[in-house]
């Protein structure tokens, strides 16, 4: 499974995927950070304090964009930067692979050797239960308007047009429909692609937008997170329309 819907295109762009992937599953993260070890200081490409494990985890990551498989004394030296700060585990992170006596070499070690699509897939299940469990409350707040337990009440009597209109909105916004609680704890598997209306505010369908993967899912949630709010509101009758209200929903 990817995190991302691309490859890294240069050495510094590894990094910040790297660093980023770790943030949003919840760590803190400094890219391109110096640190103290026993003998001098040493810049490590991305550098991980993760609080959601007991004790709190400290990861350093490696990250070589090269060409070439990763020959073995990368490996040795990396192992030495790890043990000299104290980290508890460290992450080189290849772009083509490693050497046969890389994979001796990190054997029975806290050091793992990874390509980039092999780190994705460790850490997809936990990437993908913090980054529900920050876009739950968009989910949470549509709640009222699409469910009919959510208790609430339109600011005016509703006719067919409006429920048809309420029909399109909870379409058009599957992805915070769809959204539930459980979802961080059961691994939040869809099923993609998944289509959605593209509406304007007069309710007309203008086309449709596809998305294709969990990173294109969390994106257009990203994306609608306010619109969307905005749009039940105003078929509710709680905003005043303006009248040089565009379209607010984005691809």
């Amino acid at each position: 499974m990817k995190i991302f819907d691309r490859e890294p295109e240069s050495w510094q762009d590894l990094q910040n995927l790297v660093g980023q992937m770790f943030a949003e599953a919840g760590c803190l993260v400094e890219v391109s950070k110096t640190v103290q070890l026993v003998r001098g200081k040493k810049e490590i490409d991305v550098y991980v304090e993760d609080a959601t494990s007991t004790p709190h985890s400290k990861y350093l990551c490696e990250c070589k964009f090269w060409n070439n498989a990763i020959p073995q004394e990368v490996i040795h030296s990396f192992r030495t930067v790890v043990a000299d700060f104290g980290a508890h585990r460290g992450f080189i992170i290849s772009k083509v692979g490693f050497q046969a006596g890389s994979r001796e070499a990190a054997k029975n070690t806290n050091v793992e050797l990874l390509t980039f699509d092999e780190l994705q897939e460790l850490f997809f299940t936990r990437w993908l239960s913090a980054i529900v469990v920050k876009y739950m409350p968009y989910a949470d707040r549509l709640f009222p308007y699409w469910d009919p337990s959510g208790g609430r009440i339109p600011k005016r009597k509703w006719t067919d047009i409006d429920l048809q209109h309420l029909r399109l909105l909870i379409n058009a916004y599957t992805p915070f429909v769809d959204l539930g609680p459980g979802d961080a704890m059961t691994g939040f598997e869809r099923e993609f692609p998944i289509e959605l209306p593209k509406i304007n505010d007069l309710y007309e369908i203008e086309g449709t937008i596809t998305i294709t993967s969990h990173r294109q899912y969390f994106d257009f949630i990203e994306a609608n997170k306010d619109d969307s709010l905005q749009r039940f509101q105003l078929l509710y009758g709680e905003l005043e329309a303006q009248p040089s209200a565009t379209d607010g929903r984005r691809d």
